[in-house]
Formats: structure tokens, C-alpha cells, sequence
């Protein structure tokens, strides 16, 4: 066993890292364990009932050394920062080498991390990697000595039961690239992973909320940040359900199939394919109906231990009766600031708050805006009163990474939807576009129905008709219920009241009239 130095319940090692590095931290831990090491990782050791922040308190104050896991991701996070801060100020001067930042992709080292001698493992293959992390740790720990065969298998004492394979891209891979500004949602990211894990059978789990909220990036950061679980990840353009067979026929090809004419055997070709592999995940992105997708979802019985994991994201409702739904919402006031500094260095607090209230810290508002800025050089301030003085022009400035719509078009196809299947709802939506961008009481419509246009004025009326035409804006994600109220996000009243200022269009996108 190396030197402790700490209590009994201390451990040589804990790991710091960030939820998108699980997959080096989770390696790093396996390899340190391999050598004997007692180590303390929060992927492993931090179980459902405990106190995460006890947990995590205990990690830092009883452990001998403490590794930080570093990228950029992690260098952006509080409790990274939180987390080795305390192991230097334990060791200041490094005489103890309390802390090892172990760098796993290639960021700086800012502040006082940039006087302590780091390790990279990055850029490497599996043995060199392995090879340099031993080293460090050998140089760290005076007077051990590396054994010269490995140790013992320990049994059922291990962590868990398959060793742990090295970060990196499965051969089968098609999933769009990371995007490099991805901000906050540790939460999120850890949740998802909890609710895929959870069951030994596939599991399918939801991603839903309002176009522009992040979902399709959260689904895309979790397969980059999982990578090393699977032998394959596959995203699958899921809008239009008739474009499904052909990417289903791509899979095949790429898994050494000749692709079947017929939809039902192509989908078994497929799904008896996925038997065979070690993990693999799929990702139906922004699929619009659970009848479009269903067919398509594999539900083969798993091997032990081997994971097959579906992520849907959606904007639409019902997606519960395939699985677990995560409903999510705009990102914290921290979070947004971070990904508009992210774009617009030097950006001012006060200036950053702002814009992201004035956004509602709707990710794509915010990347849109710090896009424009950043391109254009115009100052922060001037964006700012840009956004509040022309609005309807703002909406459609700037490009948000990997993304095609603007605030000014996100909705469109919903609000062109919504006013061919409800009339009513759209009136509703329009209306609603011009209150406070908080809770709107549903009694301000029931009570004043002579107020309101045709077909809204009869529907409010009756119960019943009034809840359905509620239920389609909430079904789209363009609306919450509340407590006895309606509300809207700032950026959908915006794309309305822009949308109103505009000539009438017919559904083919044409302007109506001369």
C-alpha cells in the first residue's frame, strides 16, 4: 500500500474532475487501484442516499493527495475549483505534493495552478498514458517502489466488476462534434447518467423542453463525455420520421450488414446487431411524435453489464410512456455569464448579468448574442440596448454553434402548427405575448371573455375546451402551467410580437397578398 499519511478512513487519493471527464477520472481511479491505491471517486463512491457534499468535504479533507482532472470544463467549474484550491492551500509550497493536476486535454493552467507541475495524459494511447500516470504518481509518493508484476486481483472488493476501458471514441461513432463553449448542467449530466444506469434492460430516457433550451447539446455532451461506455453511438435525425429507415440503413452498412428493403426486417437486422456489441447508445434527436419513434427503439434482452441506452430529445409531451422524461429548463444566472464570457472575454459582470436576464438565459438567446458580438466587435452595452430598442432585428443576428435557427425561427414550424390543429391557441399565445414574462392567471381570460377574438373568446368559457387549447402551447413546450397560471419565456414573446410586426404569411412560408 502506498503512504497515507491520513486517518484510517482516509484514502490515498480523490479525485476532482468534472462531469464531462468522468471517463478519464473513472480510468485514472481503475489504473491507481490496479497499483493498490485506495482511491475516492465520485463515480464510484458517492451512492444514492448519501450526503454528496459530506461526501465530498470527507473526499478533500481525508485524503492524502488529491488528483485534479484537468480541462477546460473543468477549470469553468465551481467545485473544481473549490476542490484542489483547498489541497494547495493544505500544501502551499508543494513540499507534501498534496496536489496532481493530471491535465487530460489541452487547457491552461491559470493562476496558481501554473505552479505546480502537471501531468498529461492526453494525445497518447492507452499504454503511454498509463505508463506517465505511474510515473507521476511514483515520483510523488517518496520511497515507493513499483512492484515489478502486478497486484493480486482483489476479489469482489473491487469497484466494479469489468475493468475500465480508456477514454476515447468508439469505432462506431455519429455523433455531431462537441461544442466547445457547453456551459454548466454537471446536474443534468450526472442525472442522466444515474436514470440510463439505473435498469439492466435498455433504457430509454427523454430529454424535453422548449426549442433553443439545450437539448440536443446535453444529449451530444453526454455522449462525447460517455464515450469510453460504449462500442457505439449513433444519432438519429428523428424529426421527420420518414427519414428514420435510411439512417437505420447507414447503421447497418456501418455494422457489416447488407441493409434489408423491408422497414420491420431492416429494424431486426439492426437490433440483432446491437446484441452482439459491448454498449452502445442511440440518440433520437428532436423527435416530434412517440408513435414516429417507437418502432425504431431496440428491446432486446442485454447481456449482464453490457449497456444499450436510448436518448430522445423532444419538444412535445407523452414521451413518459417510453421511459424517464427530464424536463429542462434555461440554464443558471452563473452558467449563462460563463458561456457569454466564453465568447466575449473581458466581458463586464454587470453587462453579462444583464444580457442574460434580458435573454432569459435561454442557451440559444445567449450564444446567438455573444456570436453577434464577437464577430461584429460591437460593444457589450451597445448589444444590450440593440436588444432592447430593436428587438424584432436582434432576434435574427448572429449564428449559435451548430445550430440553423435563430430566435427568430426556432418556433416558427410550432406557431405554424399550432394555428392549423388550434386557432384558439395561437390567439391564446398572441395574447399572452404581450403580458409580464411571469405567471399569467387564467382567471385574467376566463373573466373577460367579451375582451378576446374568435374562436379564444368561446373556448375560455367552457372547461374543457379552454384546458385543450392551454394543453396544445404546453404539449409544444412553448408554455408552462402554473399554479392557476400561464407563462411564457421572454424570447417566445419576442419571436411573437416580431412575428406580428411581419406581413401575413401562408403556411408555405410565402407572403400573403401583393
Amino acid at each position: 500500500m502506498a503512504e497515507s499519511g491520513g486517518p484510517d478512513i482516509g484514502w490515498d487519493f480523490f479525485i476532482s474532475y468534472t462531469q464531462a471527464d468522468r471517463a478519464w477520472a473513472e480510468w485514472i481511479a481503475w489504473t491507481l487501484e490496479d497499483d493498490g491505491h485506495r482511491v475516492l471517486v465520485q463515480a464510484w463512491d458517492f451512492v444514492p442516499g448519501g450526503n454528496w457534499t459530506k461526501s465530498m468535504q470527507d473526499g478533500v479533507v481525508h485524503s492524502t493527495r488529491t488528483i485534479a482532472v484537468l480541462s477546460e470544463a473543468y477549470l469553468q467549474s465551481v467545485f473544481g475549483a473549490a476542490e484542489w484550491q483547498a489541497a494547495w492551500a493544505a500544501d502551499p509550497d508543494g513540499a507534501k505534493r498534496k496536489l496532481l493536476p493530471v491535465r487530460v486535454a489541452d487547457c491552461g493552467r491559470p493562476g496558481l495552478l501554473a505552479s505546480v507541475v502537471s501531468v498529461d495524459v492526453f494525445g497518447r494511447d492507452e499504454a503511454s498514458a498509463k505508463t506517465t500516470l505511474r510515473n507521476a504518481v511514483t515520483h510523488a509518493l517518496s520511497g515507493r517502489a513499483k512492484p515489478v508484476t502486478a497486484p493480486a486481483f482483489p476479489g469482489e472488493s473491487r469497484a466494479i466488476p469489468e475493468p475500465v476501458r480508456f477514454p476515447g471514441l468508439p469505432s462506431l461513432w455519429k455523433i455531431p462534434g462537441r461544442n466547445p463553449n457547453f456551459t454548466g448542467r454537471d446536474h443534468e449530466l450526472a442525472a442522466i447518467g444515474l436514470a440510463l444506469t439505473a435498469e439492466s434492460t435498455v433504457t430509454v430516457h427523454s430529454l424535453r423542453g422548449l426549442g433553443g433550451v439545450g437539448k440536443s447539446q446535453l444529449a451530444i455532451e453526454y455522449a462525447h463525455s460517455h464515450a469510453s461506455d460504449y462500442d457505439l453511438a449513433w444519432s438519429i435525425a428523428a424529426e421527420k420520421s420518414a427519414t428514420i429507415p435510411d439512417q437505420f440503413s447507414e447503421l447497418a452498412r456501418k455494422l457489416g450488414l447488407d441493409p434489408a428493403d423491408d422497414p420491420d426486417d431492416l429494424r431486426d437486422q439492426v437490433h440483432h446487431a446491437l446484441r452482439g456489441l459491448e454498449g452502445w447508445l442511440l440518440i433520437f434527436d428532436d423527435a416530434d411524435d412517440v408513435a414516429d419513434i417507437r418502432p425504431w427503439l431496440p428491446t432486446i434482452p442485454l447481456r449482464t453489464g453490457v449497456p444499450g441506452h436510448v436518448i430522445v430529445t423532444t419538444r412535445r409531451g407523452g414521451f413518459r410512456s417510453l421511459g424517464q422524461v427530464m424536463d429542462l429548463d434555461v440554464i443558471d444566472l452563473p452558467a449563462a455569464v460563463r458561456l457569454l464570457r466564453a465568447r466575449v472575454p473581458g466581458l463586464e459582470q454587470r453587462v453579462a448579468e444583464e444580457l442574460a436576464a434580458a435573454l432569459g438565459r435561454l442557451p440559444l438567446g445567449l450564444e446567438q448574442a455573444a456570436a453577434y458580438i464577437d464577430i461584429t466587435q460591437t460593444p457589450p452595452a451597445d448589444y444590450l440596448h440593440l436588444l432592447k430598442t430593436h428587438t424584432t432585428d436582434m432576434l435574427s443576428e448572429g449564428e449559435a454553434f451548430a445550430h440553423s435557427d435563430t430566435i427568430a425561427t426556432v418556433w416558427t414550424l410550432s406557431f405554424d402548427r399550432i394555428h392549423v390543429d388550434s386557432p384558439a391557441s395561437l390567439q391564446l399565445l398572441d395574447v399572452c405575448a404581450y403580458l409580464a414574462p411571469e405567471s399569467i392567471p387564467l382567471d385574467l381570460f376566463r373573466n373577460h371573455p367579451d375582451q378576446l377574438p374568435a374562436p379564444l373568446t368561446h373556448a375560455v368559457t367552457n372547461l374543457k375546451t379552454f384546458n385543450e387549447a392551454i394543453g396544445k402551447l404546453v404539449d409544444f413546450a412553448l408554455a408552462k402551467r402554473t399554479d392557476g397560471g400561464l407563462q411564457l419565456h421572454r424570447l417566445v414573446q419576442a419571436a411573437l410580437r416580431a412575428r406580428h410586426e411581419q406581413p401575413p404569411r401562408s403556411l408555405s412560408g410565402q407572403p400573403d397578398g401583393p
